[in-house]
């Protein structure tokens, strides 16, 4: 098999065993990247990801959009390194859902343009938001007809549900301009955090031991399948795999970043705990609820060793497009 990450042809090593006998989930021997084998197929995924949105998608969620706003700022002060100025920038958001962080870049003076879809997605961006340049296509359709160059590209937690990683990678250096930039996150596979944190562990044990076989805690803490979960989740990367194929496509990392859940720019919708709540509670006699939150603060600085040490649940990655040398 050849992977579709680093280009190798090699046999990649079973990592867990899926109980109907498709998706089962392997490891490539050589860059280590965690993919979904056989893949959903292609009506499949259209069915999944048509109107996968629609609960949410009935009005506009101003906490949504100050998370947004929040992230945003964080990405804005990391370009605002490589760029004289950010004015008019043209901010590529491809496969952005519901646009909320188009929304957030056109607010920073980028000019941004959505590419998705979902047509749920599609209709709120344009009826909630007042987005007016969406590019209604799939990534593949998009590189194909697409004309243009663009200074930023956003890629956030897309890359995980593509099939084809090297593909879409070499559409994005396509489209992005010489020394423009490319933000793209995802989970990190070489993490732990997530099997260590409570109320997560208790999902993904879950989701594994329903799907797969031979499943426990330790199994998931020594093979790390996260967070693959077909058909949403189809490869999984590390920040090592995943920088060498953003620079075999010339798109050279600079700036690489572990974070972990409830990361006040990165994950922001994860609210996390404090020292100052927990006594608070205490003070107020509610010692149950006070307690609670102390081993949640505890948990919190545990987590962020974790990040320190590449083990938490988030990897991001800005990357500048080089010229090609003759």
């Amino acid at each position: 098999m050849i992977c579709k990450v680093c280009n190798t042809q090699n046999v990649p090593y079973l990592v867990l065993e899926n109980k109907n006998n498709v998706n089962h989930i392997f490891r490539c021997n050589y860059c280590k990247v965690a993919f979904v084998n056989e893949q959903p197929s292609f009506s499949e995924l259209n069915n999944y990801y048509n109107g996968m949105y629609k609960d949410i998608a009935v009005a506009f969620d101003e906490k949504k959009m100050d998370w947004a706003l929040h992230s945003m700022k964080e990405y804005v002060e990391k370009l605002n390194l490589k760029f004289d100025s950010l004015e008019g920038k043209s901010f590529l958001d491809l496969g952005g859902g519901l646009g909320y962080y188009s929304k957030a870049a056109n607010t920073f003076g980028l000019e941004s343009i959505l590419v998705e879809k979902d047509p749920v997605s599609v209709s709120f961006a344009m009826d909630k938001l007042g987005l007016n340049q969406i590019v209604k296509q799939d990534l593949n359709e998009f590189f194909l007809n697409n004309k243009k160059q663009y200074d930023i590209v956003f890629f956030r937690h897309v890359i995980e549900h593509v099939t084809n990683p090297s593909e879409v990678i070499h559409g994005i250096s396509s489209v992005l301009k010489n020394n423009g930039v490319l933000i793209i996150e995802t989970d990190n596979n070489a993490g732990i955090e997530l099997i260590l944190t409570k109320n997560v562990r208790n999902f993904y044990l879950k989701l594994y031991k329903d799907n797969f076989k031979n499943v426990s805690f330790i199994e998931l803490l020594k093979k790390r399948p996260f967070a693959l979960d077909p058909p949403r989740h189809l490869y999984a990367f590390r920040m090592n795999n995943l920088s060498d194929l953003l620079s075999a496509h010339n798109i050279m990392p600079y700036k690489k970043i572990h974070y972990r859940l409830g990361h006040p720019y990165y994950w922001p919708n994860i609210p996390s705990p404090s020292i100052k709540s927990a006594l608070f509670s205490i003070m107020k006699f509610n010692f149950k609820k006070g307690i609670r939150e102390i081993f949640d603060y505890f948990n919190l600085i545990f987590r962020k060793i974790l990040q320190l040490l590449g083990l938490s649940s988030g990897l991001c990655i800005y990357a500048l497009k080089e010229e090609m040398k003759n």
